[in-house]
């Protein structure tokens, strides 16, 4: 399977990508963009959440943490003193941090339930519920958890590629664990994933004003207008005409 440096890298790269055609077809803003590299960087390392000790566990909960502390603080930092802002974040990151993550190391086994697409898609509508709850437009919910859910997915295929030894030609025992609907081994947790999948889009946002506005793409541009095959050409036939011309002359 890959490592944290390969889900990381890859995850930042492809979000990074997919975050700047939305930009350039006018869909997002810039700090929006920003917003969503991030959660598809997160969901690159969300299905190693299962994976005890490893670095990508810690991370995530690292980001985790500071993230719904930061959504935590910006909601009572105006009702509250100074004091009791210092504790309630303390709180607040140090449950999540430490108490949460050993819950989930005891509840879950490494590419079991978290290494699902049920899993992906679980956590791609609670970040929607959680980011239209907290007063966003639904079109930037919607788009969070779309970034969640890609991040996780690009997660899910390096590990399959990673199961398959293109060198030797053969197939690793790993093969076929990482990208799978759900997990035939645990089939109760699999089956409330399904549920809360299920409730979640029931009581989410709309999708039809994100779909209407994401599936335009007739602002978007992948070149500038004068690259193209004919100015290209021009340009490269004038530049050796004139270096000709200059030559000549020098010869003269």
């Amino acid at each position: 399977m890959a490592n944290f440096n390969t889900h990381l890298g890859t995850a930042a790269l492809t979000s990074s990508l997919a975050a700047t055609a939305l930009l350039s077809a006018g869909h997002i803003v810039p700090i929006t963009a920003l917003w969503l590299i991030l959660l598809g960087t997160i969901g690159g390392l969300l299905p190693d959440i299962d994976s005890d000790n490893s670095t990508s566990m810690s991370t995530l909960f690292r980001l985790f943490g500071a993230l719904t502390t930061f959504s935590f603080v910006g909601h009572i930092y105006l009702t509250v003193s100074m004091l009791e802002l210092i504790v309630y974040s303390l709180f607040c990151y140090l449950s999540i941090r430490y108490n949460l993550k050993a819950m989930l190391e005891k509840l879950t086994v490494h590419r079991g339930s978290c290494h699902s697409l049920a899993f992906i898609a679980m956590s791609g509508l609670l970040i929607v519920w959680l980011v239209f709850l907290l007063g966003y437009s639904d079109v930037t919910a919607w788009l969070s958890g779309a970034f969640i859910c890609f991040g996780g997915v690009v997660h899910l295929v390096l590990d399959e590629l990673y199961s398959v030894d293109l060198a030797n030609r053969r197939i690793k025992m790993s093969f076929g664990t990482a990208l799978k609907v759900f997990s035939p081994k645990n089939p109760f947790i699999s089956a409330c994933q399904c549920l809360l999948i299920a409730v979640l889009y029931v009581h989410g946002p709309a999708l039809d004003n994100t779909w209407h506005k994401v599936s335009n793409w007739s602002e978007f541009r992948f070149k500038p207008d004068w690259l193209n095959k004919g100015e290209v050409v021009h340009f490269f036939d004038e530049v050796i005409t004139s270096t000709r011309k200059a030559m000549s002359q020098n010869t003269i």
